[in-house]
């Protein structure tokens, strides 16, 4: 997921372009068989690729050359500059300007205008908003209940410098003394742990430990604290 070096930490009015289905797609073009995988089940479908995959180098590699080819393809038959490119992905892109030449070989689709985009300053991880929609790119441990807080950076106000550092202080705020149990539960590999102050432990449920072991402030510093950092830096 290859993030633009140079380009500006927080970004407006980007589009963004991906394949549908590509592997699959790419996989039924040279004779595999997939009558009994649901497509429509993206999980059903991935489990189903990565299982030829395993272990046969070839076919990674031939999957992963096509992608490129019709990534690049479709770069160049539309005079994309690097510049232009945000986020380069496994099966798309993100770009700082439409594009119009979409249907050779595998067509290729528009997702969505993104309103606003913002890097870490490290540029491993990524969030943007398309409407009401928010999505999280990079960060690990990721869970569903972390959305109450990212859907709070739609409402921020970038063309008032005041407001906006009051927003996100309030952010800070909010998680820093949020009494939900639940949103501090995080699945990892089958088990439901928390960040307490002593470290991570594992729990049965949510009445095993106190709002007072809670580390609200590693949750803050890494699921929010960069993206806040990358505002900061852009409009301070």
């Amino acid at each position: 997921m290859p993030i633009n070096e140079t380009c500006p930490l927080v970004l407006n009015n980007l589009y963004f372009y991906d394949f549908k289905s590509c592997y699959s797609r790419l996989l039924e073009n040279i004779g595999y068989d997939f009558r009994d995988v649901d497509l429509d089940n993206k999980t059903e479908r991935n489990i189903y690729i990565g299982k030829i995959q395993r272990n046969n180098q070839e076919l990674q590699r031939f999957l992963s050359c096509s992608v490129d080819s019709l990534i690049q393809y479709y770069l160049n038959s539309n005079d994309v500059d690097e510049s232009n490119v945000i986020v380069s992905q496994k099966d798309g892109f993100i770009l700082t300007k439409s594009i119009n030449h979409l249907s050779d070989f595998m067509e290729l689709e528009f997702r969505c205008s993104i309103d606003t985009l913002i890097i870490t300053p490290d540029r491993k991880k990524f969030m943007y908003w398309c409407g009401s929609d928010v999505v999280i790119k990079g960060v690990s441990n990721f869970y569903d209940k972390l959305l109450d807080v990212y859907c709070k950076f739609i409402n921020l106000n970038f063309y008032n410098k005041k407001q906006l550092f009051k927003q996100l202080e309030f952010i800070k705020r909010y998680v820093l003394n949020l009494n939900n149990k639940d949103f501090f539960i995080i699945p990892i590999g089958g088990n439901n742990v928390v960040q307490t102050k002593h470290g991570p432990v594992k729990i049965k449920s949510r009445t095993n430990f106190s709002f007072k072991s809670i580390d609200r402030v590693k949750y803050f510093n890494h699921y929010f604290k960069e993206f806040c950092d990358s505002i900061f830096l852009q409009f301070f």
